[in-house]
């Protein structure tokens, strides 16, 4: 399992995607936000480029069967909450994905990237637009109450719903540091803990800050 931080790029991923099938001649599979997939035009999109809805029987599928599975734990929201210019990271006590290694049995590569959070300069808040678009125009449910739509400034502002997901970046620089593979505990017959679970994530997300400050 591949796990890096999300930025204000929004399709970091797809970069992250290619530089690995170049340098492995593996694809990757994404685990994606729920709301692509109820988009017209972005869910053909993720689809081709390999990703699939972020359910856990999805990833445990895709381990079970050898392939490559990247996550970002911290989503949307760690997009979101960034500043420009700084890594950060912002997964809020989201730790479905160290469950999900423990009991694929697999390990957890951390990759950080640097200057994901570079290329948009937020200029509103987004959260009436983001209240607008997520609650009411895509009735996505309660649980995208948070979600925020700021209009987005790069090589020019695009004042539409979803404005980071189409406007076009600064030229900015955007690397990746690989750190080494991390090993979940054994499971027991009792299962995964949670105390098992937050601990193997706290690792992860240590790591990360590791290669980020190196």
């Amino acid at each position: 399992m591949l796990v890096s931080n999300h930025g204000r790029l929004v399709f970091d991923a797809f970069i992250l995607l290619r530089l690995i099938l170049r340098a492995r001649e593996r694809l990757p599979r994404a685990m994606a936000d729920h709301m692509w997939f109820r988009l017209p035009l972005f869910h053909r999109l993720f689809r081709l480029a390999g990703a699939v809805d972020g359910t856990r029987d999805n990833a445990l599928r895709l381990l079970g069967q050898g392939e490559l599975v990247l996550t970002y734990p911290g989503g949307v929201p760690e997009v979101l909450n960034g500043r420009y210019g700084h890594e950060h990271i912002d997964w809020g006590g989201r730790h479905g994905f160290a469950r999900i290694a423990i009991e694929a049995r697999v390990p957890v590569i951390p990759i950080a990237g640097i200057g994901v959070n570079n290329g948009l300069i937020f200029l509103s808040s987004g959260r009436l637009l983001g209240r607008l678009l997520y609650r009411h125009i895509l009735r996505l449910g309660p649980s995208y109450a948070a979600y925020r739509n700021p209009l987005a400034l790069g090589l020019f502002p695009v004042p539409l719903p979803l404005s980071m997901a189409v406007a076009v970046p600064l030229p900015c620089r955007l690397t990746y540091v690989v750190g080494e593979p991390l090993y979940p505990p054994a499971t027991t017959r009792d299962g995964v803990t949670p105390q098992e679970e937050q601990q193997f994530a706290h690792r992860v997300s240590d790591a990360m800050r590791e290669l980020i400050g190196r």
